[in-house]
């Protein structure tokens, strides 16, 4: 049998979601508008926290030092067996914005069962969520509320990096957010969405009451991202844009362990037993081609190798694009070795989508 025309479809079919990307990219690529203080739509901000004592000053301290005039701070406490509340409760000493809701008893979906808590105790209309170990930039909520101005039904995608540390772990992660966060506003860009992170999201009360809250995906225990903005896109319920304004990127910490970062990862693709067919079938296109390709050169040979090559140029260009975008300009050096694991990650990891983890 010949490869060369199986891998050469596969190298078309790849380049091509590559090139989609980028004109997805530079589609939704837009600053927020010159917008004052008065007309900023006031912000609540949502965090659930649960076993989040040790980390939560820094969140707090960031998010009290938000350029936004008029916002307020929500963190609802998931049944949490450590001292977050206390955390909470010594910082409301001194700062009116912020407000504890507490779950004593808890119900899953947890995540968003305490998130869904946290909206129903908000005062504005405009929301947006981050998680306890981020540490958005003063001007976060500014600038999500420019762009909300602009349009105030829009559910507004946000970046989310991990920090710059030293060692093979941080750096792929960094890679595989990289990547995600390309596609995501790519997709976006393209007027497909079907992804985001929890941890930089934005969306009106209104909106997130239109679709009838988390309900369309109870059976998930994760999706309170990804899955909300599949069913608003599916429901065709609101504009859904990225914003890629530097000043609303909101760095988290990476996992320190291989263990711990695919045990995220496991939970994250949970999700994906859940997703619109089209979704599966577009991603299941775009990986399964870009693993065949790492497989030419041993179909192949000389020609498969012709391939390979071809795929990583194209898609080089198209990240060197994003890269100045997202400040990820150093991950492009490695980024042969970057995309061989991160193929060899996803044919480990997306078995796992069919045995989801039994608790968060």
């Amino acid at each position: 049998m010949s490869w060369l025309l199986p891998l050469s479809t596969a190298f078309a079919l790849h380049a091509g979601y590559w090139l989609l990307a980028r004109r997805g990219l530079r589609r939704t690529w837009r600053r927020a508008p010159e917008v004052d203080d008065a007309e900023l739509p006031p912000v609540s901000v949502v965090v659930a926290a649960r076993n989040e004592a040790a980390r939560l000053s820094d969140l707090l301290e960031a998010l009290l030092r938000q350029m936004h005039p008029r916002y307020e701070i929500i963190v609802v406490d998931d049944a949490s067996t450590d001292a977050t509340a206390d955390v909470v409760r010594a910082w409301q000493k001194h700062h009116d914005r912020l407000r504890l809701v507490r779950v004593t008893r808890p119900v899953a979906p947890r995540k968003k069962h305490a998130l869904t808590r946290g909206i129903a105790a908000a005062r504005y209309e405009r929301l947006a969520f981050t998680d306890a170990d981020c540490t958005p930039p003063p001007s976060w909520l500014r600038t999500l509320a420019a762009h909300a101005h602009r349009d105030p039904d829009a559910l507004l995608i946000g970046y989310s990096p991990f920090r710059r540390e030293s060692g093979l772990l941080n750096r792929f992660a960094r890679y595989e957010t990289f990547v995600t966060g390309v596609l995501t506003a790519a997709s976006a860009g393209l007027d497909r969405p079907y992804m985001a992170v929890g941890r930089n999201l934005s969306y009106p009360t209104s909106l997130f009451d239109r679709i009838g809250g988390f309900a369309h995906s109870q059976a998930s225990m994760s999706g309170d991202d990804d899955l909300l903005v599949q069913e608003v896109h599916q429901q065709q319920a609101a504009p859904i844009y990225a914003v890629l304004d530097p000043e609303t990127f909101v760095p988290t910490e990476a996992s320190s362990t291989w263990r711990a970062w695919l045990r995220g990862k496991r939970r994250h693709v949970s999700a994906g037993r859940f997703y619109r067919w089209r979704a599966l079938a577009h991603l299941g296109l775009f990986q399964g081609s870009g693993a065949l390709l790492w497989a030419a050169p041993l179909l192949a040979g000389w020609a498969g190798a012709a391939l390979l090559g071809g795929k990583l140029a194209v898609q080089h260009t198209v990240l060197r694009e994003a890269a100045a975008l997202l400040d990820e300009r150093d991950l492009l050096p490695g980024l042969p070795l970057w995309d061989l694991l991160h193929t060899a990650y996803l044919a480990a990891i997306t078995p796992f989508g069919a045995t989801p983890p039994q608790r968060w």
